[in-house]
């Protein structure tokens, strides 16, 4: 483990999603409404062998979240956390070529559900936090 590690990750799951997040408050502030849904992972809510870097910057997300959602309540702004399991994307690969779909894991359209789901409840309520497992990843 080295500091490039966590700086590489966190410059990815933490400081963007701040900028974004912070710009994106503005703009909703003004208007009086807005959405935020961040990605976590179920990583974010209990750590793993091997997950330091990783399941820690989850961790660091989450937290923002927690913290937005107390900030931006009073403007109307629902900030959500979705937390995915195992989920057959392009994680962890230097090409950064996306795997191909798998009987037992998620594919994005579970995800993408699970945000559109969590979009069309009415504006009176949210839902803070989703967890989306595969079924059987085994």
């Amino acid at each position: 483990m080295r500091y490039e590690d966590f700086q590489q990750v966190y410059s990815v799951n933490v400081f963007g999603a701040a900028m974004m997040g912070a710009r994106a408050a503005e703009i909703f502030k003004k208007q009086n409404y807005g959405n935020i849904i961040n990605i976590g992972s179920t990583a974010a809510t209990k750590g793993y062998e091997g997950g330091t870097v990783y399941a820690s910057s989850k961790f660091a997300l989450r937290g923002m979240t927690q913290c937005w959602q107390a900030e931006l309540r009073r403007y109307n702004v629902r900030v959500m956390l979705l937390n995915p399991s195992e989920v057959t994307t392009a994680f962890g690969r230097q090409d950064r070529e996306e795997r191909d779909s798998q009987p037992n894991k998620l594919r994005g359209h579970e995800i993408a559900c699970a945000i559109k789901g969590a979009l069309e409840l009415d504006d009176r309520g949210f839902i803070p936090e989703l967890a989306v497992w595969a079924t059987n990843p085994f």
